[in-house]
């Protein structure tokens, strides 16, 4: 019988673990692999204590502080999620089956991708899914922001002070986003809008050179030589274990409280899978730290110490 059990290897789990673990809580964290989207970063510049990291070496750090740590870990995939008579959990992997008095829930977001060749291969080499995050790499550059809804409209105008040119690719004829969102990037000089278009293929040598843009309206191709890649199609929550065990809003992130509390006792939610309004490293850190203090405060009031 385990404390707490993690699930997750992104920021908010690993701080999660980690405060559990410094709280005396049997720990367990149960993920597929370690640092979640940080693998995705190719240099990561906003992160306190670094100047510039890249996501490898951060997810090394990740790993050796486990081991110093001591918490559990298993490199599995959670398939079921239980509860069980005495309101304990039952979490079953691929591998096989543990319980718990509490969880805490970090499965995070995984990005919308374009599904194209090229995108997998130039992943962190050019080809970003967090303009906010690596906006600042490509000062002078040209870029290309894929996407027609607020947070690409908005990545768009973001870069248009930073990269030297910016095109901004929407499949449809129009946009999704506020219309004083599209109206504030019509009036950057350098956001050129190509509408009704797609990526079709990446290419590049060691990063990203090219890409080739595909007109939906006449079927023409054209390559442009580009730095940079921005996809603002959207992310998807990892929620589908948890569906039917605590409440989820519109866009299926677990609804939790300020202290990272669902609907359901015993059990906690944090980092990109609950509404917080920022998707950073640094607030999905802080909100399993929230979660993890407030699991020890739960067992410790569930068990009249």
């Amino acid at each position: 019988m385990y404390d707490t059990i993690v699930i997750g290897g992104g920021m908010a789990g690993l701080s999660a673990a980690l405060y559990a673990k410094r709280r005396e809580m049997k720990t367990l964290l149960i993920t597929k692999d370690i640092g979640g989207q940080i693998g995705l970063a190719g240099e990561i510049e906003n992160y306190p204590g670094f100047d510039i990291i890249s996501g490898l070496e951060l997810n090394q750090k990740l790993e050796k502080q486990i081991k110093y740590t001591g918490y559990e870990l298993k490199l599995e995939t959670v398939t079921k999620i239980e509860v069980l008579a005495d309101n304990n959990f039952k979490i079953i992997s691929d591998q096989g089956e543990y319980e718990t008095k509490t969880v805490i829930f970090a499965l995070g977001l995984i990005p919308r991708y374009l599904e194209v060749p090229g995108e997998k291969e130039f992943s962190g080499k050019g080809v970003s899914y967090c303009a906010n995050c690596d906006g600042q790499f490509f000062k002078g550059k040209k870029i290309i922001v894929v996407g027609g809804g607020n947070s690409a409209v908005d990545a768009a105008e973001v870069m248009s002070k930073i990269a030297s040119e910016v095109y901004l690719v929407h499949r449809k004829a129009e946009f999704k986003a506020f219309e004083s969102l599209v109206e504030s990037a019509k009036k950057c000089p350098n956001i050129k809008f190509l509408m009704e278009s797609e990526i079709v293929k990446i290419e590049g040598d060691t990063k990203v050179t090219s890409a080739s843009i595909k007109n939906n309206a006449d079927g023409t191709t054209q390559d442009l030589a580009v730095d940079g890649i921005f996809v603002e199609i959207g992310h998807k929550a990892q929620s589908d274990l948890v569906k039917d065990l605590v409440k989820l809003d519109i866009a299926n992130q677990v609804i939790v409280d300020e202290g990272c509390r669902t609907n359901q006792p015993g059990f906690f939610a944090a980092g990109d899978i609950t509404p917080i309004e920022y998707k950073q490293l640094t607030v999905a850190s802080g909100q399993g730290t929230i979660a993890a203090l407030n699991a020890y405060r739960y067992i410790q009031e569930n068990s009249n110490k």
